[in-house]
């Protein structure tokens, strides 16, 4: 049951409402970050379903040269693509051990594999641990894109804030500070306690409404994310130059009177393109740079 991206309306479809979860373990202001860890690095998954895996460095960006190992073997079936594992629940088994070693480095993931069907509504399917010493407050849905992030996880850390780009099934593309922290996040309530924050299919939280603890799930603003983000197909070329100048990006007098304009930004290259007759926005592309 592999989660799908997200949805123009910014929610998750996928077959059984089930939460998608950001762990909130509490973690120590003074350590240190984990040199490799394993995105997710907790899943519940059914017997019969497929879920993909990555190791990934302290700028959160994906390893290579990972070598793979789970056990116990019998409960599943690990197909490596590339740099990412594919792990194929075949059992029902309580814990399975993912396990990741690049260069010197190691890291775990937990799995539990449950009878199919045995999926609770609320219940976490993935969860990523937060950087040691930060405490995750907010998390949002991205604009979908072919290629970009479903959400971003916003840390308060002692150094500044943490962002954190995740793909819809919990494998993450990058992370990066912004700077010095103040004061919380700002969803609406910073995040005191609980397990996770959750978000189902249809963007309600999978706690009670009443919870003030747990952020709602909402569509990312325009001016905090990237700018490929914020421009949409149909935007004129004036309000695109305006969402890029929002953002302070500038391009050059000859880039902006063509109908391909190419954006560089940290983490991603947005390619847009215009229709020569209306001068709007007719297509647009994000890639995530991994190197």
């Amino acid at each position: 049951m592999p989660a799908s991206r997200l949805s123009d309306g910014f929610f998750l479809t996928i077959v059984l409402a089930v939460a998608i979860a950001f762990s909130l373990l509490a973690s120590s202001t003074q350590a240190q970050e984990r040199a490799l860890t394993i995105s997710p690095d907790k899943a519940t998954m059914l017997v019969g379903e497929t879920r993909t895996f990555r190791a990934v460095g302290r700028d959160g960006r994906i390893r290579h040269n990972v070598r793979w190992g789970i056990s116990p073997p019998h409960a599943v079936t690990m197909t490596v693509n590339g740099d990412e594992v594919a792990v194929e629940a075949r059992e029902a088994s309580p814990s399975v051990l993912l396990t990741a070693v690049a260069e010197g480095d190691s890291a775990d993931a937990s799995i539990e594999i449950r009878p199919a069907g045995d999926m609770p509504t609320g219940t976490a399917i993935w969860s990523v641990s937060p950087t040691p010493g930060c405490k995750a407050t907010k998390i949002n849905q991205a604009v979908p894109t072919a290629s970009g992030p479903d959400l971003y996880v916003e840390e308060t850390c002692p150094e500044g804030t943490m962002i954190r780009a995740l793909t819809a099934d919990g494998r993450e593309l990058w992370r990066r500070r912004m700077g010095a922290s103040g004061t919380p996040g700002t969803a609406a309530a910073p995040i005191a306690s609980g397990p996770y924050i959750g978000i189902l299919p249809n963007g309600t939280s999978s706690k009670a409404p009443a919870k003030s603890v747990e952020p709602s799930a909402a569509h990312i603003g325009a001016h905090s994310t990237s700018v490929c983000d914020a421009i949409q197909v149909g935007m004129t070329r004036d309000d695109a130059l305006q969402a890029i100048t929002d953002h302070r990006i500038t391009i050059d007098a000859k880039q902006r009177q063509s109908d391909d304009w190419s954006i560089e930004e940290e983490g991603f290259v947005c390619a847009i393109s215009f229709d020569a007759s209306t001068g709007t926005v007719v297509k647009k592309k994000k890639t995530v740079v991994t190197e």
